[in-house]
Parts: C-alpha cells; sequence; structure tokens
C-alpha cells in the first residue's frame, strides 16, 4: 500500500499545478466492505454475495479547490442462484438491458471526477449516485432488503440509464444554502436519441429542525422517438418523482419515501416463444426505522410497490409487500453481525406469492485516508 500510494503522489505532484510554490495537499482514502449471509428461502440453504464492494478516492486541494476521483468496483465473492439486494446489481441498461457485468468478480458501481468549490458547490462528472437518490436513499438503508418501493433500481439494473441510482456519464452540481441543499443533473449517454442530453433531474432537501429533513427531487429520462414508438406500454418519456422526510441522531434513523413514474419501469413476458418487454407506470412507498446502540441494532421497514397494468396484455396482477425485520451485532467498530427477515405479501410477477427469506450474515467495513502537503 505504501508503494502504491507514494507512486500515485509522484504522478499527481508532476500534474498538478507544479509550476507554483503554494502548498499543495494529496489525499488517497481506500475503502472496502465485504459482505455475505445465509438465505433461507422456499426450504433451502444457501450462501449468498451481499453487494460487497472495493473503492478508493484520491484527491488533490490547492487554493481552497479539491479535484477529486472516485473508483468503486463491486465484488462477487461468491456465486449463487438468488440475490436480493437490490443495490448488488451492476446491470445499468433499462429498455436495451445491458447484462455485460452479470456474474462477474468484479462489476462497476461508481467512477468519476469532480471539483469541489467551496461555499460555490460541488461539480462532478462519471457514474454516481444521483440527485433522484439524495431522496430515495433516505430509505435504502437495510443489509440485504429495501429499496424496492422507491422506482430507483428499475428493470433490474442499478438506475444508471434512467438516471435514479448510480446515473451513468452524468454531469452533477450540489450546494448548500444554510438550511437548504440543492441538486441538479444533467446526462449525456449517446449521440444517437435525438437529444442534447439524455436525461435530466433536480433535487431539493430542507432541515426543518435538527436532524429532520424534507425533501424532493424529480428525474426525466429523454430517449429516442424510435425507441418510444416500439416498446408496449411506453407513450412519453420515463418520469419519476419523489418525496421523502428522514430524521437521524445517535439513537434512531427515520425514514419515509413516497415515489411516482410514468413510462419508468418494465416487466417482461414470453409471448409465442418472443421475449417482450412491457412498460408501465407505478407508485410506491417505502418506510425504514432503525434503533441504533453502539453494540446493537434494530431494523424495521416496510417497502410497496403498485403496477399500472391498465391495458397491457400481462397475465394477472404483481406487486410489492415486503415488511422487513432485522437486527445488527456490532462486536467491534470494523465488523458485525447482521439478520434480517422479509415477509413478502406481494404477487410476483409470475402470478406466485413472492418468497419470505430470512438471512444471517457478516459484513466487514474497512478504510483510511493516507494525507501529504508538498
Amino acid at each position: 500500500m505504501k508503494i502504491i500510494f507514494t507512486v500515485l503522489l509522484s504522478i499527481l505532484f508532476q500534474m498538478a499545478f507544479s509550476q507554483n510554490s503554494d502548498s499543495l495537499k494529496v489525499e488517497l482514502a481506500p475503502y472496502t466492505s465485504l459482505r455475505g449471509h445465509f438465505g433461507v428461502y422456499n426450504e433451502e440453504i444457501e450462501v449468498q454475495e451481499n453487494a460487497s464492494r472495493l473503492g478508493f478516492e484520491v484527491s488533490v486541494s490547492k487554493n481552497d479547490i479539491r479535484y477529486f476521483a472516485v473508483v468503486e468496483l463491486g465484488i462477487s465473492l461468491f456465486k449463487s442462484n438468488q440475490q436480493f439486494n437490490t443495490d448488488a446489481n451492476t446491470n445499468s441498461g433499462f429498455l436495451a438491458i445491458d447484462n455485460s457485468q452479470e456474474n462477474q468478480v468484479f462489476g462497476n458501481r461508481l467512477g468519476f471526477l469532480g471539483a469541489d468549490f467551496g461555499k460555490y458547490g460541488i461539480i462532478s462528472v462519471g457514474k454516481q449516485w444521483s440527485v433522484y437518490y439524495d431522496i430515495t436513499g433516505y430509505t435504502d438503508k437495510f443489509n440485504v432488503f429495501g429499496g424496492k418501493g422507491s422506482a430507483t433500481y428499475v428493470a433490474n439494473s442499478d438506475g444508471g440509464e434512467t438516471g435514479t441510482g448510480r446515473a451513468s456519464q452524468s454531469l452533477i452540481y450540489r450546494n448548500s444554502f444554510g438550511n437548504l441543499k440543492i441538486g441538479g443533473q444533467l446526462q449525456f449517454r449517446t449521440t444517437l436519441n435525438d437529444h442534447l442530453f439524455d436525461g435530466y433531474g433536480f433535487s431539493a432537501q430542507y432541515e426543518l429542525l435538527k436532524g429532520l429533513k424534507l425533501g424532493g427531487a424529480y428525474n426525466r429520462t429523454l430517449l429516442a422517438d424510435l425507441v418510444i414508438d416500439n416498446f408496449l406500454g411506453m407513450d412519453d418519456h420515463p418520469e419519476y418523482y419523489t418525496f421523502g422526510l428522514n430524521f437521524n441522531n445517535e439513537t434512531w434513523d427515520i425514514g419515509l419515501v413516497y415515489a411516482n413514474q410514468t413510462n419508468g419501469d418494465l416487466s417482461e413476458i414470453v409471448v409465442e416463444d418472443e421475449l417482450i418487454a412491457e412498460v408501465y407506470d407505478a407508485d410506491g412507498f417505502e418506510a425504514f426505522v432503525k434503533f441504533m446502540k453502539p453494540k446493537y441494532a434494530f431494523l424495521l421497514g416496510y417497502n410497496q410497490y403498485d403496477p399500472d397494468l391498465n391495458d397491457l396484455p400481462l397475465q394477472g396482477e404483481f406487486n410489492t409487500r415486503d415488511i422487513v425485520f432485522g437486527a445488527e451485532f456490532k462486536p467491534t467498530k470494523r465488523a458485525y453481525l447482521y439478520g434480517e427477515y422479509r415477509i413478502a405479501a406481494g404477487d410476483s410477477r409470475l402470478e406466485l406469492r413472492e418468497t419470505d427469506v430470512f438471512t444471517l450474515g457478516i459484513r466487514i467495513d474497512l478504510s483510511n485516508t493516507y494525507s501529504k502537503n508538498f
């Protein structure tokens, strides 16, 4: 690690402002989160991966401006038939579903560059958490389950193409003005869809009281007219909005999120041996409650998602009604045991009741920051 850090510092020192004798601060912050569990469902037990990741942030600070780059890779520690964590997806496609990273040992989760101008805000570009997730992230905090009612990880993806999750090829600006936080987002995914940019969104959060904030976000994905005209159920560009409430202190973390999307999610069916994607609208709701102590924590939550299937030839209804219970035991600051139980009362896309699942696992979080002044 020391050799790698020394090399990175040398390169950055040569590239960044070498012509000026002013102070230059360089930082490297590597981190990893390794997670795995036993999943018990359908009277079977399986060892499962749970969205492990490895990453680092490198930054150069000079004259009150901090330039930074972030890289984060998803790690597949185990191969399993099922994965219940929606955040674990590294496929970014929506209509043309991109499965190029599926089942690989490493997958791209994040990769972006940016600059922090202090009171003038932060600008970043690349694959990064969206401004829509500024709000839906209020409830996406379970170890395994959750994130199914906020229209964040739509179409079995990481929300990359739609710009709702880890937004691909995005330009984001964020700033704070007292108790108000704002964010704006543009996407530049392709030059082949007849639009100058390929999506846009914004978010706003206001701290009503200490630890209590209210927020809202809007996101619109722009697609080529040819795509809209030729996909079943789609009559316009995908559109998403969400509202949320979050309270957080040393003991409690409570979140509520409502979401609505039009033309923003899809289901796949087989008709006469042909795979067809059908796009639909939906409303969703998520609730999350966590009671925290230094050595342990308890979690409780609810996810609801109601697709609007009018005029679509889907066989039967499907929806989400998940109740989640969980607990954490923390013998050390860097590692803990977790257990979560999902009671699934909704109907799946196969007209079958979704299965109840119990998980018991381990999570190890490691991070450090190395800095040097020149």
